[in-house]
């Protein structure tokens, strides 16, 4: 919190530019935890030496695990968690009702998006900004206990490994969103763990290690796509004026936004495959990894391209739905069905059960809406 009203005081207060006090920040950080951590235990590296306490982890009810089907795939997952992660789920609804439920939260949107309109009306800006610092700085202290008394036993310097840089783009590619927030970092926690996993091969260090910032690379190019979209939605709105349609937009953004999922999905196929045509050995030799890697990358490169259109232009939704919810379908039944064979079922089920999954997950986000009607205002002009 200290760290984050520093921020705010060189940032609100003295004008300076947000990156560059941040940055700015983050390495006065670094190097005063290892200034702190000398002077307690004269190690610059870790604080092995200091008696550490460690977060308590929450073991599930076994009655979880007696659930058909899900019920053991659920328990092997939640069980035995950190309590600081079962708080970071508790977190995303926490803010999502601060920031929609509450006159703050109605202050704290308008000092972000439109300050001088919030001025205007008597809103304390620089107020809620100073706030609205802290509690990011509160937020980002928790995530730095569970690094070093729950991911760890100790402090140790540089811990995060990029992490925190990592973390600045979830908001991005949540749309700014709790919620998509945290499918974010749900989805960035996927490849930190691809990375983990494929370091245990016997390929190279470097591989698995940049694996999270392509990661990021690519959530930063397709977050740049969704905000020329956002744009051109602002433009509808703008010309259509009363005609405009908000909730069957609302509905493209949704499944824009599936289509950026079900794309990044993809690209971790072609990570894995490169992954095995650089390093075979790593992967049972070369009889073994080259096939494996081609067919990965095939189908990978073909995920990508049925998504790419939706991706790049959101309006091609509304002019091609019919192909738009084939590919959604498909690529979504895919990675279902793929899951589903993890708990060894006939193949036909899996494939069934994955398309059938799919198609609910398309309806609940209004793509059965989407084909059924296309009112005026969604029309190009």
């Amino acid at each position: 919190i200290l760290m984050a009203l520093l921020l705010a005081f060189f940032h609100l207060r003295l004008k300076a530019d947000l990156i560059l006090s941040g940055i700015a920040i983050n390495i006065l950080g670094s190097a005063g935890t290892v200034a702190i951590m000398y002077e307690l235990t004269g190690d610059r590296g870790n604080t092995s030496t200091l008696p550490s306490l460690v977060i308590p982890f929450i073991q599930l009810p076994e009655f979880i695990n007696d659930i058909p089907v899900i019920g053991p795939f659920i328990f092997q997952i939640l069980d035995n968690q950190s309590a600081m992660t079962w708080i970071a789920f508790i977190s995303v609804f926490l803010v999502a009702f601060l920031l929609y439920r509450t006159p703050f939260g109605m202050h704290l949107r308008a000092a972000g998006e439109n300050p001088e309109a919030a001025a205007s009306v008597g809103i304390p800006v620089q107020r809620t900004r100073y706030i609205a610092l802290m509690l990011s700085g509160l937020l980002a202290g928790l995530g730095g206990i569970h690094m070093s008394m729950g991911y760890l036993s100790l402090f140790q310097r540089d811990m995060t490994s990029g992490r925190g840089f990592i973390a600045l783009a979830t908001p991005l590619l949540g749309g700014n969103m709790p919620l998509g927030t945290a499918i974010a970092s749900t989805v960035f926690g996927f490849f930190d763990t691809i990375a983990i996993r494929i370091g245990t091969l016997q390929i190279p260090s470097q591989l698995p290690q940049m694996i999270p910032f392509l990661a990021t690379v690519m959530a930063l190019v397709i977050y740049a796509l969704q905000a020329r979209q956002v744009q051109i939605i602002r433009a509808q709105r703008a010309a259509q004026g009363a005609g405009f349609n908000p909730t069957y937009w609302r509905v493209l953004q949704r499944l824009s936004v599936l289509h950026v999922v079900l794309g990044m999905i993809a690209v971790i196929g072609v990570i894995i495959s490169i992954s095995l045509f650089a390093a075979p050995k790593g992967f049972g030799g070369e009889a073994t990894a080259f096939p494996l890697g081609r067919v990965i990358a095939v189908a990978s490169v073909i995920l990508i391209a049925l998504n790419m259109p939706f991706i790049t232009r959101v309006e091609r939704i509304r002019q091609q739905t019919l192909f738009s919810g084939v590919a959604s379908l498909v690529t979504l039944g895919v990675y279902l069905a793929l899951f589903l064979s993890l708990f060894r079922p006939p193949l036909i089920l899996a494939i069934g059960g994955g398309l059938v999954l799919a198609a609910l997950v398309w309806v609940i986000l209004g793509g059965l809406n989407l084909v059924r009607s296309a009112p005026m205002s969604a029309q190009p002009t």
